[in-house]
């Protein structure tokens, strides 16, 4: 693939002794989310840039569960302007979603910086200041919060859990029913994870009972 020429003006000034960098717009979050706000921003004439925690400008999926596949067709889960390819009625499986990501990150037109995690975004009056982890600091007239809560599972304390002897995972940890084979599993929670993770079970690893809040 050929790589997308930017044209990015860094404007930076230093600020009570702190370097800080001035920007049209953050993007916080490089996944589906981030990148399709950023194709948004760009076509509204602005040049975002988005900042991406992980290594690479695919957000949560490279860490998704082994089994995990779209709900809906390729004909209905591509970004703006930027097609799935092959047999547009498949359900994508997460490694492909992965390849379509990274493809529209290089074909974005927008200043996309991994390895970038935001611990603090805060109105400033005429904007934003964005600041990121290891003291680096942003000033944009627009911030857009495009990031989700993967990285940072809720997991409540639940009652027992200190005298439970079996293994206890959140949907975040999940992978596959063959780190534990043989065991049964108990899924709790009305949530995509909670339909797709167990299922994904083969009948001769692991026995799953879905539980939902009533």
């Amino acid at each position: 693939m050929t790589p997308v020429s930017i044209d990015v003006n860094i404007d930076i000034h230093l600020i009570n002794g702190v370097v800080v960098e001035h920007v049209e717009a953050v993007v916080v979050g490089g996944g589906q989310s981030g990148l399709a706000t950023a194709h948004a921003l760009v076509r509204a004439g602005l040049k975002p840039v988005v900042l991406e925690a992980s290594g690479r400008a695919a957000g949560s999926w490279p860490h998704y569960y082994d089994s995990l596949t779209l709900f809906s067709p390729a004909r209905f889960s591509a970004l703006p302007g930027i097609p799935f390819g092959g047999d547009l009625d498949r359900l994508p499986h997460r490694d492909e979603v992965v390849a379509y990501l990274t493809a529209c990150a290089d074909r974005l037109q927008a200043d996309i910086r991994t390895g970038q995690r935001v611990i603090a975004v805060r109105a400033d009056g005429s904007g934003f200041t964005v600041e990121l982890e290891g003291g680096g600091r942003l000033s944009a007239r627009a911030a857009v919060a495009a990031s989700g809560s993967f990285g940072r599972p809720h997991r409540p304390d639940l009652p027992g859990l200190e005298t439970f002897a079996g293994q206890v995972l959140h949907a975040a940890d999940y992978r596959s029913p063959t780190r534990s084979p043989g065991s049964a599993w108990w899924s709790s929670g009305r949530g995509t994870p909670r339909f797709r993770s167990p299922p994904s079970s083969p009948a001769k690893a692991a026995r799953a009972w879905p539980r939902g809040r009533r």
